[in-house]
C-alpha cells in the first residue's frame, strides 16, 4: 500500500512539474526581461527565416541562412509578433490569394494554426496580413490588403480568439483611391503611427505615414486613409519602397523604422517621437524581404540558438 502511495505521489509531482514548465512557456514578458531582437523575414525561397540582432541594427542569421519553418506553401510578407505570453505569425499565400496564414507559438520553433478565408474570391488577395492587439480592447485589429474596385484598398476584422473568421466579417479599413499595402501601425503616447505603402509600383513611391486617435474606423477622429496618401516622412528612401516595420529598442523611446527597397538591401530610419527621422546605417541578411521584430529574452535567443545553430 505504501508504494502505491509513493508511485501515485511521483506521478502527481511530475504531472504539476509539467504543468508549471508549460505555463513558463506561455508567460507574460515584459520589456525589460528581454536582451535582444529576432528579425523574421522571407527570401527568394519563400519560407520563414530568422536573424538576431543586440542593436536591431547589425543582424545574424540562424540556421545558417535556411528557412526554420515550411507553411507547406509560398510564405510572404511574415510578421511575427507576441500578444499576452504568445507568438503570433501571420503571412500572405502566394501572390492572389484571398487567404491568410495565422500560426500561435510558445517558443517560436513549434507552430500550429493555418489558413483563414478573410475576403470573398473576388477580391482576388489578402497581401501582407498584420495585426494590432488592443489591450482597451482586448482583440485583435488585423489588417491586409485586397482589390476592390479595381486597386488595392486596406481590409480588417476584429477578433479575440482568431476563431470562426469568416469572409463575411471584413470591412474596408480605408480606401485612398489608389493602391496602397504593406500597413504596420504603433502606439506612441496615444496615437497610432501607421506607415503603408502607396500607389503602385511604377509610381516609385515610398512608405508613407499616417497618425490617428483611434484604430477603430467607425470611431470620430479616424485619420487613417483620409488625408491622401499620408505623409512623406523618411528621408532618401530607395525607390519604389515597401514594406515598412518598426521595432521599438529595449528600455529606450527610440524606434527602428525599417523599409523594403525593391532590388536592394533593406533600410532603416531612426526617430525618437515620430516627428523627425534620421536614415541609418544597417546591416541585414542578403535578400531578406519584408521583415518583423519582436524583443527576445536571453532564454529564448539562447533556445533559438541552439535550435538553429550556425555551423
Amino acid at each position: 500500500m505504501k508504494q502505491i502511495y509513493i508511485i501515485l505521489l511521483a506521478c502527481l509531482l511530475v504531472s504539476s512539474i509539467g504543468k508549471v514548465s508549460a505555463a513558463g512557456k506561455n508567460k507574460k514578458v515584459k520589456e525589460k526581461d528581454c536582451v535582444a531582437y529576432l528579425m523574421s523575414y522571407f527570401s527568394p525561397e519563400e519560407k520563414l527565416y530568422y536573424a538576431w540582432s543586440t542593436d536591431a541594427r547589425n543582424w545574424n542569421m540562424l540556421n545558417n541562412g535556411k528557412p526554420v519553418f515550411d507553411s507547406k506553401v509560398r510564405l510572404r510578407d511574415p510578421y511575427v509578433h507576441r500578444v499576452n505570453g504568445k507568438f503570433h505569425l501571420v503571412h500572405t499565400k502566394g501572390w492572389d490569394h484571398p487567404t491568410i496564414f495565422h500560426w500561435e507559438s510558445d517558443d517560436l520553433i513549434n507552430w500550429e494554426g493555418g489558413p483563414i478565408d478573410v475576403v470573398p474570391a473576388e477580391m482576388k488577395r489578402a497581401w501582407a496580413p498584420e495585426f494590432f492587439y488592443s489591450k482597451k480592447e482586448k482583440l485583435f485589429y488585423v489588417f491586409w490588403a485586397s482589390i476592390k474596385d479595381g486597386h488595392n484598398v486596406m481590409c480588417y476584422l476584429k477578433t479575440k480568439d482568431w476563431k470562426n473568421i469568416t469572409t463575411d466579417q471584413y470591412g474596408v479599413y480605408y480606401d485612398i483611391g489608389t493602391s496602397s499595402i504593406d500597413l504596420t501601425i504603433v502606439e506612441h503616447k496615444g496615437l497610432y503611427y501607421g506607415f503603408h505603402k502607396p500607389a503602385m509600383t511604377e509610381d516609385k513611391e515610398g512608405n508613407r505615414m499616417y497618425v490617428s486617435p483611434t484604430l477603430d474606423p467607425n470611431e470620430e477622429g479616424f485619420t487613417f486613409g483620409q488625408k491622401d496618401h499620408g505623409k512623406e516622412v523618411l528621408p532618401n528612401q530607395s525607390r519604389p519602397t515597401e514594406g515598412p516595420e518598426i521595432i521599438k529598442l529595449i528600455g529606450e523611446d527610440r524606434w527602428y523604422i525599417y523599409g523594403d527597397p525593391f532590388g536592394s538591401a533593406l533600410e532603416a530610419w531612426e526617430t525618437t517621437d515620430f516627428k523627425s527621422f534620421k536614415k541609418i546605417e544597417v546591416k541585414t541578411p542578403a535578400k531578406s524581404k519584408h521583415c518583423s521584430f519582436v524583443p527576445i529574452t536571453a532564454e529564448e535567443l539562447k533556445r533559438l540558438k541552439e535550435k538553429y545553430p550556425n555551423k
